[in-house]
């Protein structure tokens, strides 16, 4: 099994025990429902992650990478920015231009060093 399948599904199992309290404690439908949902979804992805066969071939990218870190940090800043206005927006969108760009610059390198 996978170390991935096993935190997504500890995630889900997390979210679940919430979702449970929620719905003993709460006369509302909504927030329980949602959070349902979401360990029912990431319940089923840890079973996908570890049922899939990994590809043994090259990969284009490196295992661990920062531009990526960097990219979904600053994809997230601009969605909160939906609620807390056009300033984090532009700040979470000029934060995902940078993890884009260094993602290009380490898809070059990694290109330039196979030859």
């Amino acid at each position: 099994m996978r170390i991935g399948a096993i935190w997504i599904g500890g995630l889900a199992l997390w979210i679940g025990t919430l979702s449970l309290v929620l719905w003993l404690w709460t006369s509302d439908d909504l927030p329980p429902a949602l959070l349902s949902g979401a360990a029912v979804a990431l319940a089923l992805i840890a079973v996908f992650a570890a049922t899939v066969s990994e590809e043994t071939g090259p990969r284009t990218l490196a295992r661990s990478s920062l531009p990526t870190v960097v990219l979904v940090f600053g994809l997230a800043m601009a969605l909160n920015g939906l609620a807390f206005g056009l300033f984090l927006i532009l700040i979470g969108a000029e934060v995902a231009a940078l993890g884009l760009g260094g993602l290009v610059l380490q898809l070059v390198n990694e290109r330039r060093a196979r030859g």
